[in-house]
């Protein structure tokens, strides 16, 4: 949460939107995410913040109310600079005007007299870009101003291809300038031609069409086996992760599947795509976009995510199931053991 800021005096708190959380989770903890950061770095920001959580429904009060009472009441008692960098803002969810609360009350803050900054990452989605420029009267950089004239791609390209022959990234570079830079277009590009065995053939293919749904459909084609069984087994772990209301680890969803085993080499093949730390850390899709691709224009790679909550709810029955059984054996051996003490008990 912290950074070398904090040697300056300043409180710095992050708070990261994803689509693969629950919208209710997500705009419920940003309070108290972004609160616990501070309190982190300033106690007089901490004892303000435990001061107003004293209050036994502070829970139930509307998102502005919180946000005064968590994070700027105490900012205003603690008297330090504070930053607060919002990550995927556009993930959070403009349904019910859940997003527009949230910009509508950072934008009073910014005309408080809080010594408070606000960076914020997202795609330039119509109400953010409005929030921006007009409400708060800033204006927004893309990714292509920032990067220098796509320099940063470059180096990245450079580094990461630094294995394969010189030629490959010269062939490269000019598709991912077409693709305006494009960061995730650049990452799922070199993650692909590092695992081909054809990499000239996979090159031209990848020339051919300068869109996110298409490389999203090269990586899956390249990433499918070719027996059918492998193939469904594919399919069973993406409606499984996709329908997960909370991002699940190898270990857990290999035990929800329908068969032990699939999940890893599943992920393992799909590791353009997917995001993982180890067998313990949460699976992330890639990007958002993908769940928008997958479920909508995919295609023969089409997912359903309703097959998914069927698996899930299957391997959650079957847990509960063998636990039942497991509880009940012991129950029957604790009988057998009581019956055998009595036989033992003397009588009067």
């Amino acid at each position: 949460m912290a950074d070398e800021w904090n040697g300056e005096g300043r409180l710095v708190a992050r708070f990261f939107f994803s689509r693969d959380t629950p919208e209710t989770m997500s705009t419920r903890s940003f309070c108290l995410t972004v609160a616990n950061a501070f309190a982190a770095l300033d106690r007089n920001f901490k004892n303000s913040m435990e001061e107003y959580m004293k209050c036994p429904d502070w829970t139930l009060l509307p998102f502005e109310k919180q946000f005064e009472g968590l994070i700027a009441g105490p900012l205003r008692k603690a008297n330090q600079p504070a930053i607060l960098t919002i990550d995927a803002l556009d993930e959070c969810s403009s349904e019910h005007g859940v997003r527009g609360k949230l910009l509508e009350t950072l934008r009073t803050q910014q005309d408080s007299d809080l010594p408070f900054r606000i960076l914020v990452t997202g795609r330039p989605e119509p109400d953010i870009k409005h929030w921006a420029s007009k409400k708060i009267g800033v204006g927004y950089t893309n990714f292509a101003q920032l990067e220098d004239n796509k320099k940063d791609v470059e180096f990245y390209i450079r580094s990461r291809l630094h294995g394969l022959p010189p030629d490959v990234q010269d062939r490269l570079y000019p598709v991912i300038r077409d693709a305006d830079g494009l960061f995730i277009w650049a990452r799922i590009a070199c993650d692909l031609l590092l695992q081909a065995i054809d990499v000239n053939g996979l090159l031209e293919n990848l020339g051919k069409e300068v869109s996110l749904d298409y490389l999203y459909k090269i990586a899956l084609k390249q990433s499918m086996p070719e027996d059918k069984a492998s193939q469904a087994a594919m399919f069973t772990v993406l409606q499984m992760i996709l329908a997960a209301q909370e991002p699940l680890s190898i270990v857990k969803l290999d035990k929800l599947a329908p068969k032990q085993g699939i999940v890893e080499p599943v992920v393992t093949r799909l590791s353009s795509l997917l995001l993982h730390s180890d067998h313990q850390g949460p699976i992330r899709l890639l990007h958002a976009t993908l769940r928008e691709f997958l479920t909508t224009q995919a295609g023969e790679y089409y997912i359903q995510p309703e097959l998914g909550h069927y698996t899930l709810a299957s391997g959650c029955i079957s847990i509960i199931s063998h636990q039942s059984k497991q509880d009940l054996s012991d129950l029957t051996k604790l009988d057998s053991i009581s019956a055998r003490e009595d036989d033992h008990v003397p009588m009067r």
